[in-house]
């Protein structure tokens, strides 16, 4: 999974009855004393199994001495015998309760890990309420409590989790971690990992792709590009249109730092020479775990480049045809914290991530998280999505079927096929993305029926944004863009020496009723005699002035007279046929005279535009419904 290299970590048990940070009530026997002192040189010495016997021999001579049972406890917490440890804390709580915090600290540490969470919340809270703890342990104190507190309250109220493996068609005795799904759900990728048939005692990382057939997901080993000459590759991401494979090098001698991020392209069934993403993106730092939004514009990775919360953090980049990615920038402190924060995974919706962190309160090493943009483009706070989907082992990566209902992880759950593999389960609808579909479809060229490669852009009509953006496949035309509920969209699509395809989808009055709406494209040569219907110009009812919503389209208008300056443009204006041919008519003419006006205004000669107004002379549908009439009311444009 490529994670970032593992920090050193000194852990030091504070014996605070061994060091005499607290006086005593009880004076021990002498000889209960020498054998605890015994004891002392044996631990310090790394001979537990000796310093053991005499502790027990301490606590035979004295039963009230406490400082044994204390050591016992830390000897049986380095071993990981969590309950034996938990049990001589509580001994020497017995024996004296107000001897010292930090024997509730302990006892409260060791629970928690134990997952006794309300006996960890109890010994923290008793800690807590002493005077004498230091300020250090009081701040530790008060997160374990935080953290007890959290997973109890999660374990009592457990979300609704049926993991379902993907069986012996994907999973193997080895490990795998999905990291990547299509808009379509039809293919998904994921590495395997595996012990190295040459260097005995390595693992090698491999990248798999299954298909989803009648149901049931099947490995295929023929559809991703081989990368092993780039050393320790791992973590990739597939675009969601299935273009595109983002990915992880370590080691590979050509990057700016230990691991970079690569990026290959697949034209008909090859692939490209993998390429750097360049200095921008990779730094000479750590730089894993991309995910590229399916707004074909944002990559998601983690990074432990300076300047960020600590540990590795979730950043993100744009690319921008023409000018490639821009400066990163920290996705925040509602995501980042001190510690890790890994594998970020943007929904097709474009406003939900799911990632994993060890920073924020959860069950224990990595857990899951999710968190939306809001309306002012900011991150809320992350919320942990919650036990048994988070346990006390790493949780890293979770994938969400387009329609929100389906979610993918990696799991070492028993009866599985052997180490990590990969599980579906339905996804609590509180955890849910927002809606979204998708446009999936083919452009040609409409005069020989030939597939075309094409720039297909989704932009707001409200605020101009552009949404989502990608580009039909050169050699099949084919093409998957997401379409996010909520807002009225211009659907663009352009090549040049084409006329560029307008259509309007407005999802701001209207839900989405499927998941995928199918749309071939045909594009027309840009030559005389051929006109196309402004999709995306809007007037007020009944008059002729150009509403705000109209100016995404002109422009795109204007940039094709620009980029084709040798062209000249009848703009053609047409109506319905409700109110008199006199009033139609002028209409028509205004509403033409409209555009022309807004053209001139942005630069194009007039001697190239000219304007008309049809009325309602040249109906395209019937005037007998709304739908029609729609049709009818329409702003052409007459290639010259």
């Amino acid at each position: 999974m490529l994670l970032p290299p593992k920090k050193t970590v000194v852990i030091v048990f504070l014996l605070a009855a061994a060091l005499n940070m607290f006086s005593q009530q009880h004076e021990p026997a002498l000889k209960a004393k020498k054998s605890f002192n015994n004891a002392l040189e044996f631990y310090y010495d790394n001979e537990t199994e000796k310093a053991v016997r005499e502790l027990h021999k301490a606590m035979r001579f004295d039963s009230l001495f406490v400082d044994p049972y204390i050591l016992l406890g830390d000897i049986f917490y380095d071993r990981e015998m969590l309950s034996e440890a938990i049990s001589y804390y509580e001994q020497a709580i017995a024996v004296d309760p107000d001897y010292s915090p930090d024997i509730y600290f302990l006892a409260g540490k060791a629970c928690l890990e134990n997952m006794d969470f309300s006996a960890s919340a109890v010994y923290l809270k008793k800690c807590l309420g002493m005077e004498e703890l230091n300020q250090g342990k009081r701040l530790q104190a008060e997160k374990m409590l935080k953290l007890a507190l959290f997973r109890e309250e999660a374990v009592e109220n457990p979300v609704d989790f049926q993991p379902v493996n993907l069986g012996p068609s994907v999973n193997s005795v080895h490990d795998e971690y999905v990291n990547s799904i299509t808009l379509d759900n039809t293919k998904m990728v994921f590495t395997l990992t595996q012990p190295d048939t040459m260097v005995k005692g390595r693992l090698t990382e491999g990248f798999m792709m299954a298909l989803k057939e009648d149901s049931l997901w099947k490995t295929t080993g023929k559809a991703l590009p081989d990368l092993y000459e780039l050393g320790n590759i791992g973590a990739m991401s597939l675009t969601p249109d299935g273009r595109f494979l983002f990915f992880t090098s370590c080691g590979s001698g050509i990057g700016y730092g230990s691991c970079d991020l690569f990026v290959c392209g697949k034209e008909g069934d090859s692939w490209s020479e993998p390429q750097n993403l360049g200095n921008k993106v990779n730094t000479p730092h750590w730089e894993s775990q991309p995910c590229f939004s399916a707004d074909g514009q944002t990559l998601y990775f983690s990074s432990a480049r300076p300047g960020g919360y600590g540990g590795a953090d979730i950043w993100k980049t744009i690319f921008t045809q023409g000018r490639g990615w821009s400066e990163p920038v920290n996705a925040g402190g509602n995501i980042n914290t001190a510690q890790e924060e890994m594998a970020p995974y943007i929904h097709p919706d474009g406003q939900t991530m799911y990632f994993s962190s060890k920073g924020h309160p959860g069950m224990g090493g990595f857990d899951l998280f999710i968190t939306r943009l809001d309306s002012s483009g900011r991150w809320t706070e992350a919320v942990n999505l919650g036990w048994p989907i988070n346990t006390a082992a790493d949780e890293i990566i979770m994938l969400v079927s387009t329609d929100g209902k389906m979610a993918y992880i990696s799991s070492d759950l028993e009866g599985g096929e052997g180490g990590y593999d990969i599980y579906s389960f339905g996804l609590p609808p509180k955890f849910a993305p927002m809606k979204v579909s998708y446009l999936e479809g083919t452009v040609y060229d409409a005069e020989t029926n030939k597939p075309l490669p094409a720039e297909i852009q989704l932009i707001d009509l409200q605020t101009g944004k552009l949404i989502v953006r990608c580009e039909s496949e050169p050699v099949s035309g084919r093409y998957m863009a997401a379409l996010p509920g909520g807002k009225n969209y211009a659907l663009n699509v352009s090549k040049p020496t084409y006329i560029f395809y307008s259509e309007n989808v407005n999802l701001a009055v209207r839900e989405l009723d499927r998941v995928a709406v199918r749309k071939d494209i045909y594009l027309k040569p840009i030559r005389a005699g051929h006109s196309f219907v402004l999709k995306n110009v809007f007037y007020e009812t009944d008059m002729y002035s150009l509403s705000e919503l109209s100016r995404v389209e002109l422009y795109k208008l204007n940039t094709m007279l620009v980029l084709n300056p040798e062209i000249k443009i009848m703009i053609c204006g047409h109506t319905d046929d409700v109110g008199s041919d006199e009033y139609n008519q002028t209409l028509s003419e205004n509403r033409a005279r409209a555009v022309y006006d807004f053209l001139v205004d942005t630069g194009i000669d007039p001697s190239r535009l000219s304007y008309k107004g049809f009325g309602k002379t040249q109906p395209v549908s019937d005037n007998d419904t709304e739908e029609g009439r729609a049709q009818n009311r329409r702003t052409e444009i007459m290639i010259l």
